[in-house]
């Protein structure tokens, strides 16, 4: 006997597969997973029409504290769990075949359509941008931990794919946008800003869908069909995706042309730098020997390099070569060979 995972799609019936279809009259036992993501209710509907008694709806509870229960009757009959989207993208599906081949059940995988390649592809982003998903549930539990992703992969140039909640009538992209601003308050990266570019998706794949890309405060406004809502704040722009935001998504040119995603490593590297070279400008030698101005064309040119790195995206090799400049200075004020001040009073 065998256990399926079956893909239903982005939740319609238009999105379901002859393959998913024709395996899944074919079994014996099915479940529907309610709890992991979005399903239409006609879906829903239809799939109890065609399958009847077979079918059993499965929450939270079936999927994960039961899994075991349904592995056991898959030893002696053809079990299906019919899953949103794609199968294995979700952490509880995985958990069930991991359980499955603990007890030497056999298992079979039958791919749908996910929402996490259709949203990518609705944003007219390239997919090879895209950092590490994140999502945002309705209690607005952990909405720090998706503010740091958000950073994290801002700072590498790639664009966020945040997933919003779809329990209990889901969460909606105003909603989600006042949950990160909060987060803004608390940890102040300058990330989550009025003019900040956002890209808002509704319901891809529904008739109803919607695509939108502008700046945040105006997001906060627009009226938006039911959920599942997603929200995708873009990384650096290669003109072919800028191009793509304002032909395809409509986006105003001056949102695209102005974006720039904040990037706290290069504030942090300038300001090192400014210190270093603020140093070497009230740098006051008490010992001008050949072996100090040794060590200061040495401190000068990691300056150099470190700049050079920095306009090459290289954040480990500019903080490196800025950290060797620090350090030579270091030593010559710690042996009395100069006197400077790190900082100018400004700053």
């Amino acid at each position: 006997m065998t256990l399926y995972l079956i893909g239903l799609g982005l939740g319609s019936s238009e999105y379901l597969t002859i393959k998913a279809l024709k395996i899944s009259e074919k079994l014996d036992k099915l479940y529907l997973d309610s709890y992991t993501s979005f399903l239409e209710e006609s879906l829903v509907e239809e799939l109890r029409g065609r399958f009847g008694e077979k079918l059993v709806e499965a929450d939270r509870s079936t999927l994960e504290e039961h899994v075991d229960e349904i592995v056991k009757e898959a030893e002696n009959m053809e079990v299906g769990i019919l899953v949103p989207g794609d199968p294995l993208i979700a952490t509880t599906h995985v958990a069930i075949v991991v359980e499955a081949a603990k007890r030497n059940v056999p298992y079979k995988i039958v791919h749908g359509v996910s929402a996490h390649c259709a949203l990518i592809s609705a944003s007219c982003l390239q997919a090879y941008k895209f950092g590490r998903v994140t999502t945002i549930p309705k209690s607005g539990l952990g909405i720090e931990t998706c503010y740091r992703v958000i950073e994290e992969n801002m700072e590498r140039g790639l664009h966020t794919l945040i997933l919003l909640d779809t329990a209990d009538g889901g969460l909606r992209i105003p909603e989600a946008l006042s949950l990160l601003r909060k987060a803004e308050e608390k940890l102040g990266r300058g990330i989550i800003k009025q003019d900040r570019l956002v890209i808002c998706l509704a319901r891809i794949g529904f008739e109803d869908e919607f695509k939108w890309a502008g700046k945040l405060q105006d997001a906060m406004k627009k009226d938006y069909p039911p959920p599942p809502h997603s929200i995708i704040l873009p990384g650096d722009l290669h003109f072919a995706e800028a191009e793509a935001l304002k032909r395809i998504l409509k986006a105003d040119e001056s949102t695209i042309d102005s974006h720039v995603p904040i990037k706290s490593w290069r504030v942090r590297l300038t300001k090192y730098v400014a210190n270093v070279e603020n140093a070497l400008k009230t740098l006051n030698i008490t010992e001008d020997s050949s072996r100090v101005q040794e060590v200061l064309e040495l401190v000068r040119s990691y300056v150099e390099d470190s700049i050079r790195f920095q306009k090459e995206r290289k954040l480990f090799e500019s903080l490196a070569a800025i950290s060797y400049a620090e350090g030579l200075l270091d030593c010559l004020r710690i042996l009395g060979k100069a006197i400077f001040s790190w900082r100018s009073p400004t700053s």
